[in-house]
């Protein structure tokens, strides 16, 4: 599994996910300042999971019909700690990543919505 992380995503929670062995490509090293969607037009996005805090992808897909990462791990934790959310992406991740799902990460817990189009039993 590949990771594509957004601009956004600080450094340190890029290096963590580094260094605990996955594969991440970084929006702010591969194609800095590219819009959210000239992201989402990538070629290989349906074989990435699209870390981010950026709610603007979720109505690029849901309301604009523009084509879907294999995943999408959106973040609303407080950016205050980047090491305790680089903690949370990583226990989320080796749980399992739900494709075909946004994943909004929260406080509280984590909450799935289906991609459109997709038939999902767990929402």
């Amino acid at each position: 599994m590949k990771l594509l992380a957004d601009e956004n995503l600080n450094r340190l929670i890029v290096r963590h996910l580094r260094l605990v062995g996955f594969e991440v490509e970084w929006v702010r090293e591969s194609c800095p300042g590219a819009q959210d969607e000239d992201i989402l037009s990538r070629p290989d996005i349906g074989e990435l999971v699209l870390v981010t805090f950026d709610r603007d992808f979720g109505d690029l897909i849901y309301r604009r019909g523009f084509p879907t990462p294999r995943a999408i791990l959106y973040s609303r934790l407080s950016r205050a700690n980047p090491q305790a959310i680089a903690d949370r992406l990583v226990a989320l991740i080796e749980r399992g990543v739900v494709d075909n799902h946004m994943t909004t990460i929260a406080a509280q817990g984590e909450r799935l919505k289906a991609f459109p189009g997709v038939e999902d039993g767990r929402d």
